[in-house]
């Protein structure tokens, strides 16, 4: 969404960047930094924070202060895990309002709904289809790629329309006409292109994926 600061209240952004600063806090202490010690991983990592500033730079606007674009940030989860996916998109979003995309009052409302949300879904779901699915190639990149990013889309957009709605920086009818309908439009290409990222990184290089191992998903399958 790409938030401006204008039209919020201090509340909410004050309530959006707390909220922020605990999920933050959470990844920087619980990450596992041994993971990207060695330089490939760094460059992975530098990377895909790159992708998302340039993804997060660029989207179709309505007018009104709605854009939408690409979020990605399933692919990132899949591929370093919940921590280091919201670090990596704090590095983004920091560039996304340094060019002046994005309000710094409104950064840990934006962080908020366009990385911790949607990396927690798909965190969860990678999770649960761990624990209780077969351990499957195709489960793997159908329900974590496509339908957890899908999913994760719809749920970070539909609160970005109640936060919008509730804090009064746009009328329920503006949002019924200029943002709600879209949010179909934006999930299919979400899960779409998460997906087949996804499917051709688990080919080519699984081990950029954590989230993956040939002896899980492949041998003996």
């Amino acid at each position: 969404m790409n938030y401006q600061d204008a039209g919020f209240s201090l509340s909410w952004l004050m309530g959006g960047g707390i909220l922020s600063f605990l999920a933050l806090w959470w990844a920087l202490r619980t990450a596992p930094w041994h993971k990207i010690r060695d330089k490939e991983a760094q460059h992975v990592f530098l990377g895909m924070a790159v992708i998302l500033l340039l993804l997060w730079n660029s989207g179709a606007s309505l007018g009104d202060g709605i854009t939408f674009h690409l979020l990605l940030v399933g692919l990132a989860t899949l591929m370093f895990g919940a921590q280091f996916a919201l670090i990596c998109a704090v590095i983004a979003l920091l560039g996304v309002t340094a060019l002046g995309h994005a309000g710094w009052m409104a950064f840990g409302l934006n962080l908020l709904l366009m990385a911790v949300v949607p990396i927690l879904i798909v965190w969860w779901i990678a999770i649960l289809a761990y624990r209780y699915l077969d351990r499957n190639f195709f489960v793997f990149v159908l329900l974590n790629g496509f339908f957890a990013a899908g999913v994760s889309t719809v749920v970070a957009l539909l609160m970005s329309a109640a936060v919008m709605g509730l804090s009064g920086v746009h009328t329920l009818e503006n949002l019924q006409y200029s943002f709600l309908p879209y949010i179909p439009l934006m999930a299919i290409p979400e899960g779409f292109v998460n997906g087949m990222l996804i499917l051709a990184l688990v080919l080519m290089k699984p081990q950029w994926v954590s989230c993956f191992t040939d002896e899980q998903y492949l041998h003996g399958k």
